[in-house]
């Protein structure tokens, strides 16, 4: 075992984060995609002021580059969204790993999903039958239809299904 200096783990923190360098002069969607997969997580966070976090975050490692890229690798199904400690976005290589947690009662992300799925049957066929329709879609994309939210967790129905795993597989099957 070796040891190292606090100079050299700093140092080898930055590189593995991509953090040692200058963005390169153009960033592309290619890069967007190496980042994740250099950091192995990039935590969505809704708290913003200047931008969402996972934006600059981004925009720490590559500098300038097209927001869109972020929703352009999720819906070519390169990286997927999941409670890898918070909400995250991962490299699809990594779906596997968390495939049984996900499947799993009571693990994290999708807690007590079968006892939400069972208590809410008819939210989640509704979600089931808009994903036949329309595809993989986000909570965002359902309408609240019983008024405003009530702050941090007064999620409306399908974004608690969303959480607790009711969204199709990367095969499109619910």
């Amino acid at each position: 075992m070796q040891d190292l200096s606090l100079a050299d783990a700093r140092a080898l923190l930055l590189e593995a984060q991509g953090l040692n360098r200058p963005a390169a002069k153009r960033a592309t969607k290619d890069g967007v995609y190496a980042a994740i997969r250099r950091m192995g997580v990039l935590q969505i966070d809704t708290i913003h002021v200047v931008a969402r976090s996972p934006y600059l975050v981004l925009w720490n490692r590559l500098g300038a580059y097209d927001p869109d890229w972020l929703d352009e690798l999720l819906a070519e199904g390169r990286i997927f969204e999941y409670w890898a400690h918070e909400a995250s976005f991962l490299p699809i290589e990594d779906y596997p790993l968390f495939r049984r947690r996900m499947r799993e009662t009571g693990s994290l992300g999708w807690k007590y999903s079968h006892e939400w799925m069972a208590e809410n049957r008819a939210t989640v066929r509704k979600i089931r039958a808009h994903l036949r329709a329309h595809g993989p879609v986000r909570a965002a994309d359902f309408t609240r239809e019983e008024g405003k939210g009530s702050g941090w967790w007064g999620w409306k129905p399908e974004k608690w299904g969303e959480s607790r795993g009711v969204r199709p597989s990367f095969s499109g099957k619910a």
